[in-house]
């Protein structure tokens, strides 16, 4: 939900910037193909540079609100026992309404999507009602619809009663051939497909109008290029404008077909008499690009959010043993191709290849995709003797596949050393842990045998729910599983300070 209003915000942001731009330097200009062109570009710059992303400079993250839930997380366990769970938090307040809103806008977008469907098949099943006539690749319908002459794509809706073989007739079929010729069809198609689904953003509806406004100038401008009366240039425009006068009328709105009659008659008149000449045209061409430049740093640099600089090494070496839960036969919870045993086993090497940094020396259970029963892991762990203990393990939660997340740590108040692991936890769920990670029972007291019978401090993080794709974009992205394998680090190296 909150990714969708960011994405609306600045998609607005970007279509708004260069709207005003449109409507400052080149609205009512005679730089109609130009023109053409800077709306549909809005419209992709609209949608693309919301989704670019650039760091450009470093901000000091503040964990603050994770550290005092973290907190308030170890006082609730240090009162559990061996079958209890700690609370973090309730769900988000709100979750119900964020899911009624994104359905409205949602239900809005479908339902105009279905309008402008409708009309495009009425249209077309309005194509076999009609004697029609063939000539290179256009078809001329003859009807009598009252909103005729428009096209729409290679067809030429043409109303009986006006005649094609008279001046006023000959020039309104060769506005609309230019309409055909020019595929303005394929630029109200996609204007109107993305206001129906982007509803939301203003600019749009504005955008779809102005563009079937630039359609009808470069029609108009090209029905008189090729104009064949043998009427001059100047001459043939004052009779274009005046067969306007005479034939306009009112037509339907929001409409995928080119209607000859539909735009507003003003701007069309005063476009036929504006002087072809544009001052600096193209100073206002080349402008757009600097425009566009700096939509995208407002709305897709963004600051790079970092801990340090440099890792922060332990005084002292730091032995961890990292446990991949599962293995062999043993695939875990799983999801499509994705398998806990796998997905566990990246993450202990990520750990191990990092560990160096921190002044850690890491050993693992396994290295390969072995079974291990649950003795021979704590044997092992018993050992070698290691400072922690840690097992990976991932969720699976059955109809959780939308949750915020989970980011889960569980210990055992039995374990030998209870304390450093309560501190151990603390220091990891501090670093590790993120908003988007946090849901309830994330912080639990539980009792398998890797935790009760470990020597050393021992913890066992759940690292996500594997149906939700957004949170196993941590461990299938190189680079977030290294951000997150470098917090988990930092919380190890936090827990051992003196």
């Amino acid at each position: 939900m909150n990714e969708l209003i960011v994405f609306t915000l600045k998609s607005i942001t970007v279509s708004g910037i260069l709207w005003a731009w449109y409507v400052l330097a080149l609205r009512n200009k005679r730089l109609h193909s130009y023109n053409r062109y800077f709306m549909l570009l809005t419209l992709y710059a609209s949608i693309q540079i919301p989704l670019l992303h650039f760091s450009w400079w470093t901000i000091q993250r503040q964990p603050q609100a994770i550290v005092t839930k973290a907190q308030a997380l170890l006082h609730t366990l240090d009162g559990a026992d061996t079958t209890a769970q700690a609370t973090v938090s309730a769900a988000p307040p709100g979750a119900d309404w964020q899911m009624i809103v994104m359905s409205l806008v949602a239900a809005v977008s479908i339902g105009l999507v279905a309008i402008m469907l409708l009309r495009i098949a009425r249209i077309v099943r309005a194509g076999s009602l009609y004697p029609t006539t063939l000539t290179d690749g256009i078809m001329l319908l003859h009807t009598d619809m009252p909103n005729a002459p428009f096209s729409f794509m290679n067809r030429i809706y043409w109303r009986a009663g006006i005649p094609t073989d008279t001046p006023g007739g000959r020039m309104i079929l060769r506005h609309e051939l230019a309409h055909i010729q020019q595929k303005h069809t394929y630029d109200k198609l996609i204007c109107q497909t993305l206001t129906c689904i982007f509803w939301m953003n203003p600019f749009y509806w504005l955008i779809q109008k102005e563009l079937g406004m630039i359609h009808e100038f470069l029609a108009d401008e090209q029905a008189i290029i090729n104009n064949n009366d043998g009427i001059k240039e100047d001459d043939y425009s004052d009779a274009f404008a005046r067969m306007l006068l005479q034939a306009h009328c009112c037509a339907a709105t929001f409409m995928p077909e080119h209607q000859f009659f539909s735009s507003p008659i003003k701007r069309r008149l005063t476009m036929l008499q504006t002087n072809k000449k544009v001052r600096a045209s193209a100073l206002r061409r080349a402008a757009a690009l600097p425009i566009i430049a700096g939509s995208i740093f407002i709305c897709s640099f963004h600051p790079r959010e970092a801990n340090k600089s440099a890792p922060v090494k332990s005084e002292n070496k730091i032995t961890l043993m990292v446990d991949a839960g599962h293995g062999g036969n043993d695939e875990g919870c799983h999801s499509g191709t994705l398998t806990e045993k796998d997905l566990s086993l990246k993450v202990a090497k990520r750990l191990q290849q990092l560990a160096p940094d921190y002044n850690i020396e890491v050993s693992m259970t396994r290295s390969t995709d072995q079974p291990l029963s649950l003795e021979e892991r704590v044997a092992m762990t018993n050992q070698l003797q290691p400072d922690d203990f840690l097992s990976i393990h991932i969720d699976d939660q059955p109809g959780k596949e939308t949750c915020n997340g989970t980011f889960g740590i569980a210990i055992n108040s039995k374990n030998p050393k209870a304390d450093d692991s309560k501190r151990l936890a603390y220091a990891i769920y501090k670093h590790a842990a993120r908003p988007e990670w946090e849901q309830k029972n994330a912080f639990t007291e539980k009792s398998p045998l890797v935790l009760r019978s470990t020597a050393s401090a021992a913890a066992i993080l759940e690292l996500g729910d594997i149906k939700n794709k957004k949170q196993m974009q941590h461990l299938q992205d190189d680079t977030k599983l290294t951000e997150l394998c470098t917090h988990i680090l930092e919380g190890v190296v936090e827990a051992h300070k003196k």
